[in-house]
């Protein structure tokens, strides 16, 4: 006789997303009632697609290594549709066509796109970056310290570095630097000011790519010249711009949402902040990697089935939408001894808020080179630094992804 599994009706299913508490760098609570039931769990999206929900550290990393696993955005039942922006209420597009980035595509789409900025973010490249970013920590101290005995870190130090960091990476020459700096910034800071901001990029990257052609350097936008005129067949200018716009919005939100949530946790616990303190280039490393997976910025990862997966018990259907939740994946007590822990000194352990696999944020070394010498410098040259307010005071908020909007300190 064989057994009839019953599939939950809508009303049975949780919705997605599910809802944060007022701890800003605190995952939903939800999931580790979730995680409890079983690693990977059915919902219902906002818009009415059901989905899987991935809170499973060894099912999440066998399914980001899984080539059955689709990034391929422009499917009809992606659920990416149904993605809600955290703290924002507003519904992501659906790109498509030429507005897909590599991040979206699968391969030999997204391979070919993404040797566009392989060479920029190898190891040795980000370890040689290491003096630009120390010099952009020491300018921003130095107006910090100008200013008095306080700040607020965020408008002080988070959100102008990674613009700064871009810009640096991009070999943005000194006079141009205001403006596109400004309008890195708005990504982030200022929603009517997003979609004037992408415009004012595009153009700007565009006559960057020329003169790059003209006057090459040492920088990302000449290797991606470089890589695109060896390849004009494989290679559009769009492409190039998707490419430069994917690499300045994810990586000035995830570095800008590190800093301000990172500083955040770490000085909300007297006993990890003394920890960099007492050892500031000793110690940033290890607490660089604990804060990743701690903290989780990016959220959630969302893939479809091409094919059917079995996995943790489950099987997956082809056409089904996954979607892998990094906050509870890294804090998954399979994986983590006391993961709702900020262990400063926790041995290393591959987090995935990189991702995993063929996707694996391809900036991985830099941004981790770069959050270094941030935590080690700020707790170098400001050894007394703490919040000005009880945490409980400290507001939460911004766009994309959950941060706080203003975190006061003193030094």
């Amino acid at each position: 006789m064989t057994e009839t599994v019953e599939t939950p009706t809508d009303s049975e299913l949780p919705a997605f997303p599910l809802a944060r508490g007022a701890c800003p760098y605190q995952p939903p609570a939800g999931y580790a009632e979730l995680h409890r039931q079983s690693p990977l769990s059915r919902v219902k999206l906002v818009d009415g697609k059901r989905a899987w929900v991935v809170t499973g550290y060894a099912e999440a990393r066998a399914l980001l290594a899984d080539p059955r696993l689709s990034a391929d955005r422009a499917h009809p039942d992606f659920p990416n549709s149904a993605k809600i922006m955290p703290g924002t209420g507003m519904p992501q597009p659906v790109p498509e066509g030429d507005a897909l980035t590599f991040a979206q595509l699968d391969d030999p789409e997204h391979n070919a796109q993404r040797r566009l900025v392989i060479p920029s973010f190898t190891r040795g490249r980000a370890q040689a970056m290491r003096p630009k970013f120390q010099r952009i920590v020491d300018e921003l101290i130095d107006g910090m310290l100008s200013d008095g005995s306080g700040a607020d870190l965020v408008s002080a130090f988070a959100v102008p570095f990674p613009s700064l960091m871009m810009a640096e990476l991009f070999g943005i020459s000194a006079e141009d630097r205001p403006v596109y700096t400004e309008h890195v910034q708005y990504l982030a800071t200022r929603p009517d000011m997003m979609i004037p901001a992408i415009y004012t990029l595009s153009g700007f990257y565009t006559e960057l790519f020329e003169r790059k052609r003209a006057e090459p350097g040492d920088d990302l936008a000449t290797h991606m010249v470089t890589s695109a005129d060896e390849r004009p067949d494989e290679i559009s200018l769009q492409q190039m711009l998707n490419t430069a716009m994917l690499v300045t919005v994810s990586g000035n939100e995830s570095t800008m949402t590190m800093i301000s949530l990172g500083m955040f946790a770490v000085l909300s616990e007297p006993g990890q902040a003394d920890l960099l303190r007492d050892d500031p280039q000793g110690a940033a490393p290890r607490a660089v990697e604990e804060l990743l997976r701690y903290i989780s910025a990016g959220d959630i990862i969302s893939r479809i089935a091409a094919e059917d997966i079995e996995v943790g018990g489950e099987t997956i259907r082809a056409g089904e939408g996954v979607i892998l939740a990094t906050p509870a994946v890294n804090r998954d007590p399979a994986a983590f001894p006391e993961p709702h822990v900020l262990d400063l000194r926790r041995e290393h352990k591959t987090h995935l808020t990189f991702g995993h696999g063929a996707h694996q944020c391809v900036a991985m070394n830099l941004a981790t080179t770069a959050l270094e010498v941030v935590f080690s410098t700020l707790f170098t040259r400001l050894p007394k630094l703490r919040l000005a307010v009880p945490a409980e005071e400290v507001p939460p908020g911004g766009l994309g992804v959950y941060r706080v909007a203003e975190l006061p300190v003193t030094w």
